[in-house]
């Protein structure tokens, strides 16, 4: 029983999901089914309009995208606008200009078929068929219309015939996974010697005239960061609560209603164990009574009910534990189901009973009378919560008047005053943030850098740091960039110029050997002259180990050696280091014949890939011969 339960949830559970999917489309193409005269254009494709309404559904929809998949990490200050408002523009007019071709193709959904789908849909049918009402339901909970609903249908069917007609040419061969598994399985011959960068830093002794210089050349990267220092009022929830006094009587008449509202309801309290006889396509409701029948004969011999319900019950979830249902409330289960229930005393079993599920036979293990607090039991209670209840309208009201009062005045002095509140101080701190919780806030560090509050000296909007606390600020002091004193950064700028002439004395020495050995010189003679030794490594492949990952992409780029001669190359390696590579061997590698499952997933995955490319292409080719033009809005 409870298994069947959960299915039907399921059921439910994706028909709500598929509603929210339908609910999404609906946001962007709803409002072309319904044009209005006085809706202004933000876009005109081939003559057709795309309207400002349009385009605010679809922002909004991809805002609850965000929201959705961001949970409380979403900040909407971190959002540019303008760019989310020009994606979501492109992909409209995208939208229409696919529509149009399809049109102009003779593509389409016709009624019969449109019928057939919607009638086949899952989520429009009960007990395995169509249902007029739940189709309407579903609909209206869209704002749609049957006739708006079906265009939709039938315009996001023809788009999705048109990428998978599109998408679904692109094709790979055997043979091409067969060259890409040789090149994926090659391997290669190298040798390297590596150019000692540390040696070479702490030979270098800049001059003064070469650190001022290079202060002077570089003075945008010793710059203070740019800081802002501000003050603030903060309206906490917690705070309005102690200055909240609750009366006597209003606690005595909320216990009353509390206490008509628990004897009104109150109802005993019992763990139920069932064995249920399942009816259905494979066994009839006769057949189901004889078998109970059977099992009750069981258990007035004075057999085990939890040994019977393991042994006969239907229900998957409790026949594994002896039929245990545990706590078991009314109208969950159906009337015939309560009513047994209601007349059992503890300990006693049922006759068998036909219920929603079929037959079951019904055990009370235990049951227990509700308990009436006294007055003195709630009594703090209901001053908690009539004082939260008192609190939240407070909250409210004290938050719309710091917003409206800190929006008119020129300083934080004047709420602080009006409201009770103190002015604080936090910073100075980054546009990356500070390290208290309020300048680590995203919202506080957006407000205090936006261009009202840091350029023209205003109050910020109110700030909602959570449910129970909202914060005003203004910038105190701005402190801007500025350049540091040489002698605070001279430091860092000896160990830049280090690094830099290192670097350079190394690639030119690296490039003089590698002139060497591609003029003929000895490989060997080379690097004995460098006081330097080749290290060796045969038949390594892409992911090898032991090999510094640079030096191994780099002599996996490098061109295929002539017969009896090396290429060489160089690469800077993750410390600095520059190795010297002599590519001697190319070994081609073979197709793999023993993974055909890799092979075809891998076919699959490039194929997908070049079909959305191909797609993306075919739009971008649509846009280019197409007539659009786009209303700049007015400054």
């Amino acid at each position: 029983m409870l298994q069947s339960m959960r299915d039907k949830a399921k059921s439910w559970v994706t028909f709500i999901v598929v509603g929210i999917i339908a609910f999404m489309m609906a946001i962007t193409g709803l409002e072309t089914l319904a044009p209005n005269p006085n809706n202004p254009n933000v876009a005109t494709v081939n003559g057709e309009d795309i309207t400002r309404a349009q385009l605010t559904q679809s922002l909004e929809q991809q805002r609850r995208m965000l929201i959705q998949q961001m949970g409380d990490q979403f900040d909407p200050s971190l959002i540019d606008e303008n760019l989310l408002k020009e994606s979501v523009l492109q992909s409209l007019i995208d939208r229409t200009l696919l529509l149009q071709e399809a049109k102009d193709g003779g593509m389409g959904l016709g009624q019969k078929e449109l019928d057939a789908m919607i009638i086949s849909m899952p989520e429009f049918q009960q007990d395995g068929k169509f249902n007029q009402d739940r189709f309407m339901m579903m609909v209206r909970s869209f704002g749609m219309s049957p006739a708006q609903f079906r265009v939709l249908l039938s315009d996001e069917t023809v788009l999705a015939q048109i990428q998978a007609g599109v998408a679904g040419t692109e094709f790979v061969t055997q043979s091409e996974i067969n060259r890409l598994t040789a090149l994926e399985n090659q391997k290669r011959d190298i040798a390297w010697l590596t150019l000692d960068v540390a040696k070479i830093r702490e030979s270098i002794e800049p001059t003064e005239d070469q650190i001022k210089a290079y202060y002077e050349a570089h003075g945008d990267q010793y710059m203070t960061p740019e800081q802002v220092e501000i003050s603030f009022v903060e309206m906490d929830k917690a705070s309005l609560v102690n200055g909240l006094d609750v009366d006597e009587q209003d606690v005595k008449d909320e216990y009353q209603r509390r206490l008509q509202d628990i004897e009104e309801n109150a109802a005993d309290t019992q763990t139920v164990s069932t064995i249920l006889i399942q009816t259905g396509e494979q066994r009839s409701i006769e057949e189901a009574r004889k078998i109970a029948s059977e099992v009750e004969a069981r258990l007035k011999a004075g057999e085990d009910f939890a040994k019977l319900a393991e042994e006969y019950s239907d229900d998957p979830v409790t026949a594994s534990k002896g039929g245990d249902m545990g706590v078991v409330q009314p109208g969950i289960f159906g009337d015939d189901f309560d009513d047994t229930v209601a007349s059992l005393e503890a300990g006693q079993v049922s006759a068998p009973v036909e219920t929603d599920f079929g037959m079951q036979i019904i055990k009370v293990t235990s049951r227990e009378k509700p308990v009436i607090p006294s007055f003195d039991d709630l009594k703090a209670e209901i001053e908690k919560d009539l004082k939260n209840q008192e609190v939240e309208t407070a909250y409210l009201d004290k938050t719309r008047q710091l917003a409206d009062i800190s929006f008119e005045a020129s300083d934080l002095a004047q709420p602080a005053e009006q409201l009770g509140l103190t002015i604080q101080d936090a910073g100075p701190f980054t546009r990356q943030g500070g390290t208290t919780e309020v300048t680590s806030n995203s919202k506080v560090i957006a407000a205090a850098f936006g261009d009202d509050v840091l350029e023209l000296g205003a109050n910020s909007e109110l700030i909602e740091l959570s449910p129970e606390k909202a914060m005003v600020l203004r910038v105190k002091k701005h402190l801007k960039p500025e350049l540091r004193p040489l002698d605070d950064v001279k430091d860092s700028i000896v160990q830049a110029i280090k690094i830099e002439e290192a670097r350079d004395q190394l690639v030119s020495k690296a490039e003089a050997i590698q002139s060497k050995l591609a003029a003929g010189e000895a490989a060997e003679k080379v690097a004995e002259s460098e006081g330097l030794k080749w290290t060796e490594s045969k038949a390594i492949a892409r992911r090898q180990q032991g090999v510094p990952q640079q030096l191994l992409t780099e002599s996996f780029k490098m061109p295929h050696p002539e017969s009896g001669k090396a290429t060489y190359a160089s690469s800077e390696l993750s410390n600095g280091d520059i190795a010297v590579i002599a590519l001697t061997k190319v070994i081609e590698g073979q197709p793999s014949k023993s993974d055909a499952a890799r092979d075809r997933m891998m076919a699959n995955y490039i194929a997908n890939g070049n079909g959305r490319n191909l797609f993306t292409e075919y739009v971008k080719s649509l846009k280019e011969t197409a007539k659009v033009k786009i209303t700049k809005e007015e400054e």
